[in-house]
């Protein structure tokens, strides 16, 4: 698929989320030499060697940068990301269900916001590919039909890009969306997003206390927020979006504390040999 230069694409191969996840694990740096024992399974790698191996795998990733036998983790700290956000993208998405590798995204619903307030609205039905199964129909109201003639995710894809690129993401649950996602992502570019992201339920539960739960539907009822089709991407990221701009008017809401994924780790002593981990660690996304 041919497209444009996205700032916020990462790989997304096995070898650069090992590497990812070992960066987090030590303190965001790691000598070459590690990385090779590591990561590419290369032990007692010439140094020179491990530096040229390990420093084309950095380059692909803007977030790191490998240099006299060390890659660093590069991206700025939470702090900083916070105080220069100025555009969200609140999103959902509802999907077929399933394992991660067979769950397909089958509509999408996003909200800008910009200064406070709902800059503009998006949300289109896609094309799976396959059958939405029984539940997932009664649940949301998508029948295969209504599937039928809507594009495949390819196709939505470079909208969905262009809305994101420069935004924080928002979501209700926000781990689920955002990894659905990327899964879409990966299986069509081998990339995946590295926006910072924040969970709405989790900001709910800290800020908004007295809730019966902290389901969207319950939210948008108590606090009446719009929401007019439950389990409905669009309407759900309106709901979202209303509870965003509601919490956003929170003063001592320490938001750069909320960021996931956990965006800089504490630097480690340069001197301190880096710790290798003993198993494969899991990936961040």
């Amino acid at each position: 698929m041919n497209l444009r230069h996205y700032k916020n694409l990462v790989p997304d191969t096995p070898l650069h989320r090992h590497l990812e996840a070992l960066l987090r694990e030590n303190g965001g740096q790691l000598s070459t030499l590690a990385v090779c024992e590591q990561v590419l399974l290369m032990p007692r790698t010439d140094a020179e060697v491990a530096r040229a191996l390990v420093g084309a795998l950095a380059e692909e990733d803007p977030r790191l940068r490998a240099t006299d036998g060390i890659v660093e983790w590069i991206e700025p700290a939470a702090q900083e990301v916070w105080r220069a956000a100025r555009r969200f993208a609140v999103i959902d998405v509802e999907t077929t269900n399933g394992r991660p590798d067979e769950q397909r995204i089958i509509e999408i619903g996003l909200c800008r916001v910009e200064d406070g307030r709902i800059a503009r609205e998006w949300d289109a039905l896609i094309n799976p590919g396959q059958p939405i199964p029984y539940w997932v129909r009664r649940l949301t109201g998508i029948t295969n039909e209504a599937v039928k003639d809507a594009p495949p995710f390819e196709a939505i894809a470079p909208r969905l890009l262009e809305e994101v690129e420069d935004a924080v993401l928002v979501g209700h649950h926000a781990r689920f969306d955002v990894d659905c996602l990327n899964n879409e992502l990966s299986r069509l570019l081998g990339k995946r997003l590295a926006n910072p992201y924040l969970c709405t339920a989790e900001l709910a539960r800290r800020f908004l206390p007295g809730s019966d739960n902290y389901r969207l539907q319950t939210l948008s009822e108590w606090l009446r927020l719009t929401h007019e089709r439950p389990h409905r991407a669009g309407s759900d990221a309106r709901a979202t979006a209303e509870l965003f701009c509601r919490l956003l008017e929170t003063p001592e809401l320490a938001w750069s504390d909320y960021l996931r994924p956990r965006l800089t780790p504490a630097r480690p002593i340069r001197a301190r040999p880096p710790k290798i981990a003993e198993t494969n660690p899991l990936a961040i996304s």
